[in-house]
Parts: structure tokens; C-alpha cells; sequence
């Protein structure tokens, strides 16, 4: 038990496999803008020009995992409209290696939205 905990406190310091800075897609109109800074990710979500874009806040990097939160707050975004008004959070989570990030979530706390996206690395 003790030896399993020492690994796992280990593993927990690793860092991260890949820099996940850059752009990312599903293959749709959203590209994915990541930086990364060390075990911490932010960005932004874009999509068609006049669609909201979203703020990805709150990333971890864990050996190969990542955690982060996608942050709707656009007074226009159709979402946000329906829940009155009210900012809220998608859970984002999933695996990655330095060409793919295969992440699956939802609405925060709830399974409102839930979907699952493999994101490849756009190479310039």
C-alpha cells in the first residue's frame, strides 16, 4: 500500500509527455488554441466569425492526462441565454500524446451536453 502511494505521488510530479501549445481540431469549424506552461494549460476555443469564442481556464497536465474547464460567459452565446443569463463551466478530460488529445466532458457537475472529440494537431 505505502508503495503504491509513493508511485503514485511520483507519477503525479511527472511532467507532461508534450507541449500541447498550439492548434487543435475535431475536423470541424472550432479550432482549439492552446498554451502551455509547464503542467498548466489555458486558451481559447474559436469558431465561425460572429460565433462566441470560449476561454479554456483551470488546465492540468498529469502525465499524459489533461483537466481543464471551458468557461461560457458570452452574453450572446445561445447557452449562456439559456440558462438566464448565468456564466458556467464544461468539464473538459481525456489522454493525449504529441499528435492527439482524445477528451470527453460535460456541463459542469452535470451530464447536460456530454460529448467526446479527438482533437489532432493542425501542422503549419
Amino acid at each position: 500500500m505505502i508503495l503504491r502511494m509513493c508511485v503514485l505521488l511520483l507519477l503525479a510530479g511527472i511532467p507532461a509527455l508534450a507541449d500541447l501549445s498550439g492548434q487543435w481540431s475535431a475536423g470541424g469549424a472550432e479550432v482549439f488554441v492552446l498554451r502551455q506552461n509547464g503542467n498548466t494549460v489555458t486558451g481559447t476555443i474559436v469558431g465561425k466569425p460572429g460565433e462566441p469564442t470560449y476561454k479554456i481556464v483551470d488546465g492540468v497536465i498529469r502525465g499524459n492526462r489533461i483537466h481543464f474547464f471551458v468557461l461560457h460567459e458570452d452574453e450572446n452565446d445561445p447557452e449562456v441565454k439559456a440558462n438566464e443569463g448565468k456564466p458556467f463551466h464544461n468539464l473538459g478530460q481525456g489522454t493525449f500524446t504529441d499528435d492527439e488529445i482524445v477528451v470527453s466532458g460535460s456541463r459542469e457537475n452535470t451530464k447536460i451536453r456530454e460529448y467526446r472529440l479527438v482533437l489532432k494537431r493542425i501542422r503549419k
